[in-house]
């Protein structure tokens, strides 16, 4: 019959102590010093790992947000050298900047059936969060505040939202609504225009809700509508996995 794991520790351990009880004492201070130098270490060891951790998860938290900065600011610098390629004559004209502050968060809940198409982050009112502040990820943008609580708010995504939005490239507007998965369709494009696949469609700024410039996605699909001939069918497709969101970026102060 086999020995049981917790017959063999204890027997071990019996068999140590008897073997300690027989050494002279000079032997068992230095038994005990170099078990006390070991318990100590291994202390020492294991509290080392934990601020490493710690201050490894500090870091990664740090650098996302330097990477969503770096991504507005990519998105803002398109936009202008785009306004600039267009006013470069003019002078004096207003420029539109992006908030320059930004609120991290982490997702900590979801719309378990995808009804309503939102998500709870873990940044409220404690954290300066306000409803109505656009939420992005460097991938573009994802919908705005629209509840917030003490320490957590809820996002609706932008498959609830009509966004007014322009085709960077060629400044045609249009807006951007829902088809489904990470395709959206931009609306009321003149039939006229000069879009072709792979341009850039970015949020135009009017309404006020979103700021200008922000990536929605880029043109997948192209063709004239069958029913209504004077504008086109533009499909558009998203690089935000809204079904996958683990940590977003709320624009302050807009």
């Amino acid at each position: 019959m086999p020995v049981k794991r917790e017959y063999l520790a204890i027997g071990l351990a019996l068999l140590l102590s008897f073997s300690l009880i027989g050494l002279p004492v000079p032997q068992k201070e230095g038994v005990a010093r170099r078990f006390q130098s070991a318990f100590l270490a291994a202390g020492q060891r294991l509290f080392a790992r934990a601020i490493h951790y710690a201050r490894t998860a500090e870091r990664t938290r740090f650098l996302l947000a330097q990477n969503v900065e770096l991504a507005l600011d990519n998105m803002w610098l398109r936009e202008v050298a785009w306004e600039n390629r267009r006013l470069r004559q003019a002078l004096g004209f207003k420029e539109t900047e992006l908030a320059q502050q930004i609120i991290p968060a982490e997702v900590i809940a979801r719309d378990p059936d995808q009804m309503y198409d939102t998500v709870v982050i873990d940044a409220g009112d404690a954290q300066g969060v306000r409803e109505g502040w656009p939420v992005v990820t460097p991938n573009g943008l994802v919908g705005h505040v629209s509840q917030v609580s003490e320490n957590s708010s809820v996002v609706q995504l932008i498959m609830r939202s009509r966004i007014s939005a322009l085709v960077q490239e060629r400044r045609a507007q249009g807006v951007v609504s829902w088809i489904q998965g990470r395709r959206f369709r931009l609306e009321y494009v003149d039939a006229t225009s000069d879009i072709k696949k792979g341009d850039r469609v970015v949020t135009s700024g009017l309404g006020e809700r979103f700021p200008k410039g922000i990536a929605v996605g880029s043109i997948t699909e192209l063709r004239l509508q069958k029913r209504e001939p004077m504008f086109k069918e533009i499909v558009v497709e998203t690089a935000v996995d809204f079904w996958n969101l683990e940590e977003v970026f709320i624009i302050q102060g807009l």
